[in-house]
């Protein structure tokens, strides 16, 4: 159990290691992640985090909100 902090406030969350975690056709290998309780009012499935985006080269378009990534 871990303690993190945000824009939001304190949550507990739990950290596991993957082996694997793919976003559509592109993915990546060896991966932690956060997992704990999101109640913020509306629906969140996930949050990518930088380490992510920035291993599968992702490019993110606001304005047509869609993200595309480049390796996999």
């Amino acid at each position: 159990m871990h303690l993190i902090r945000g824009v939001g406030g304190t949550e507990v969350v739990f950290r596991r290691r993957l082996d694997a975690l793919k976003l559509g056709e592109h993915g990546i290998n060896e991966i932690e992640v956060e997992i704990g309780g999101m109640d913020y009012g509306f629906t969140v499935n996930g949050i990518l985090g930088m380490d992510f985006m920035m291993r599968t080269g992702a490019i993110l378009n606001l304005k047509m909100m869609t993200i595309e990534c480049g390796t996999g």
